[in-house]
């Protein structure tokens, strides 16, 4: 268990840097002051009238890009943006701008391409470089990260969260001495910068063996920030590292009683609880964080010994069964946890953590990340599309061709789109549409053998059983293990009161399921 704590606590905090440069200090160097008392409705209202008086105007149409930006308007943002930009090429700012929108949007190359023609006309401005790297970080590019913050550094060499964040790159390529000591040049420039702290300690703690190191520093946290909750989890975290399971019992129980919704001090428990041979109390404690965070794989694991320790085989494999499910994906669900964490406006991490929720069949959760994902960003077709999925899967037929109609709106070639738009069709009854978005899947795909199939249903529930033949015929030839094909053929040669063919067909589907293991 040890070890897979460690595993998630080093899972847990090195992929947080990745958005911290945009939150603190990425924001363009042209950026107009705030006016005194003025509201962020006074300032929209005073560029959009500044933009109807003179549309040629740079800085109203760069001002307005701001705001829509702080108002996660993206779409708006980046039309204001782009004018400013078409306006002048010249502008930093306004590809920045560009680039932050894109950032956020999840279209990254697109948005280090910004960065980098604003970096061209200003070589010396901070805040390109950090939002270059923090677009790298998302990237996994660590050396180009590293360097991006190092090149803003050169012109801003107090800029705190970029030494963190070249401590998260170094922390990522297991460079965990020189992770350390940028993460500590963190603190030194700003004293009250709680993540470095507890970023810190956890290098100390779980890579360097200096948990005692570790604690002392989270108590300085502490110190400095009395209500933050990570340092009081890290402090609880180390000192079950150091074999204080009494003390990080008093930590833990001192967190929830201030937050009942803390899911790592309720595990930390849970974990604690178990070493002191307290298993119901652990069990609890662990039930509770699991309602809180679902898709944490080590709470499930902890859950799991903790019945066993009981004696309770049953739940124990339930809670362990949750845990191998979930584990797989255990590394993007922290990732993009962690981007939502410091950016909660960041469409392509609400999209993945939506897939990853389908993938476990938590469809309700799929759902509402998706929402939010094109919430953000209406115009990503994948989105609608997965959204489409969801609610088929709720049998929410209606929402569900809305869904897939959007995705084809915005990418007419979306094959896959088409091919579900037809199954909703196809459910719903309308069978002269679902043959029309069968054909126009197979148009953008060739030999596309899932909607052939659809197409043979289609013709079945439409009694022309003979050209149903030969869509599940072409189904075959372009997946000669199709195992579905044969079952419609089999159907087919029914309806034609072919019995000996019927009977052949259906063997033959279930050979080819058997040896595919899919239908």
């Amino acid at each position: 268990m040890d070890i897979r704590e460690l595993r998630e606590n080093v899972r847990a905090w090195t992929s947080i840097g990745v958005v911290v440069c945009l939150l603190a200090g990425c924001a363009s160097t042209t950026e107009d002051a705030p006016v005194a008392e003025e509201s962020l409705g006074e300032r929209e209202q005073r560029y959009v009238r500044a933009v109807a008086a003179d549309s040629a105007d740079v800085e109203a149409n760069f001002g307005l890009g701001q705001v829509y930006y702080e108002q996660q308007r993206l779409t708006k943002a980046l039309q204001a943006f782009r004018r400013a930009r078409e306006l002048d090429s010249a502008h930093s700012g306004a590809r920045v701008g560009i680039g932050k929108v894109l950032f956020a949007r999840g279209q990254l190359q697109q948005a280090v391409e910004e960065y980098r023609g604003a970096a061209e006309i200003c070589a010396d401005c901070a805040d390109v470089h950090r939002g270059l790297g923090a677009v790298y970080l998302r990237q996994r590019r660590y050396d180009e990260a590293r360097e991006a913050y190092g090149q803003g550094l050169a012109s801003e060499p107090g800029h705190a969260p970029s030494h963190y964040n070249i401590g998260v790159a170094f922390s990522q390529q297991s460079a965990y001495a020189e992770a350390a000591e940028a993460m500590q040049r963190a603190i030194e420039i700003d004293p009250g910068y709680i993540l470095a702290y507890t970023s810190l300690a956890d290098v100390y703690c779980l890579r360097l063996g200096r948990c005692s190191d570790a604690v002392k520093l989270l108590e300085r946290a502490i110190e400095r920030d009395p209500a933050a909750v990570e340092p009081r989890v890290g402090l609880g975290r180390a000192r079950l590292r150091l074999g204080r399971d009494e003390a990080a019992v008093w930590v833990f129980r001192e967190i929830v009683a201030a937050d009942t919704t803390v899911a790592k001090a309720y595990n930390g428990l849970g974990v604690a609880y178990t070493r002191l041979g307290q298993f119901e109390a652990a069990a609890e404690a662990l039930r509770r964080a699991i309602h809180l965070d679902l898709l944490n794989a080590e709470i499930h694991y902890n859950l799991a010994q903790a019945y066993k320790k009981q004696g309770k085989v049953e739940e124990s494999q339930v809670a362990m069964n949750a845990f191998n499910r979930i584990d797989v994906y255990t590394d993007d669900i922290r990732r993009w946890q962690t981007v939502l964490a410091g950016n909660s406006h960041d469409a392509m991490a609400h999209f993945e953590m939506g897939r990853i929720y389908a993938r476990l069949g938590v469809v309700n959760e799929a759902m509402e990340e998706f929402q939010r994902s094109l919430k953000i960003n209406p115009a990503y077709a994948p989105a609608w599309q997965s959204l489409g999925n969801a609610y088929a899967r709720l049998k929410n037929t209606d929402q569900a061709i809305v869904a897939y109609r959007k995705a084809l709106a915005e990418d007419d070639g979306y094959a896959l789109a088409w091919y579900n738009l037809g199954n909703a069709l196809f459910i719903r009854g309308d069978l002269q549409a679902a043959r029309q978005a069968f054909v126009a899947a197979i148009e953008r795909q060739e030999g596309y053998a899932d909607a052939y199939h659809g197409l043979g249903g289609v013709d079945l529930r439409a009694q022309s059983p003979e050209v149903a033949i030969g869509h599940f015929r072409a189904a075959l030839a372009a997946d000669s293990n199709y195992a579905r094909a044969h079952y419609g053929l089999a159907l087919a040669y029914r309806d034609l009161k072919d019995s000996l063919s019927a009977v052949q067909e259906f063997e033959l589907f279930k050979q080819k399921q058997g040896a595919s293991g899919r239908p």
